[in-house]
């Protein structure tokens, strides 16, 4: 298997972009289909059903304009790098973050380092699915943690999840550790009973 399968697929719709073999509206329109799941899926853990939406519609704006601006960031060149991904994660925190003051997002989301690898995590916790783990966690843990939690699912670098959260790269990691510990302790596998 080469290197190219081994990319995510972000990576071609970038490079397919800065090449000019894709024009901005279709490689947006690509990305949007991509990722627009996983943003859903962020929003819908952090706020109230009805703010989804108009959230949503705010974070791809910020990504709309960012991307028309779009530089080729050195870090493509390795494999696990995702830094539309990445891109959006901060985007959605900045959102939620406005949405709390009842503002809008007019805060300038500047280009970030990443440089650090990312690890998916094989399995988050034995016999339980990862969407009732966070269903769970959304209404047990802190609002960080489940940044934090989200974060590291979905492939984002500790160094990203950190500088987005304003927390060191260790607090990153040790909250992580700590949630999942937390996450075990109190969740078991459905068919021995469910949540305790």
């Amino acid at each position: 298997m080469g290197d190219e399968q081994q990319l995510p697929p972000e990576h071609g719709i970038v490079s397919a972009r800065m090449r000019g073999a894709m024009s901005i509206d279709g490689s947006f329109e690509r990305l949007y289909r991509m990722y627009a799941p996983v943003v859903i899926g962020w929003l819908a853990l952090r706020v109230e059903p009805h703010a989804v939406d108009d959230l949503m519609q705010d974070v791809w704006t910020v990504f709309y304009g960012r991307w028309r601006s779009w530089q080729q960031p050195a870090e493509l060149d390795m494999p696990e790098a995702r830094p539309v991904l990445s891109f959006l994660f901060r985007t959605v925190h900045l959102a939620t973050k406005a949405h709390r003051r009842a503002s809008r997002v007019h805060e300038q989301i500047e280009e970030h380092d990443l440089t650090d690898e990312r690890t998916m995590p094989d399995r988050l916790i034995e016999g339980l699915t990862v969407a009732r783990c966070l269903d769970f966690a959304k209404t047990h843990c802190g609002e960080e943690d489940v940044a934090i939690l989200t974060g590291k699912l979905a492939g984002i670098a500790a160094k990203e999840i950190a500088r987005t959260l304003e927390i060191s790269e260790s607090a990153v990691d040790h909250r992580y550790r700590n949630t999942l510990e937390y996450l075990r302790q109190h969740l078991q596998p459905a068919e021995s009973g469910g949540i305790r």
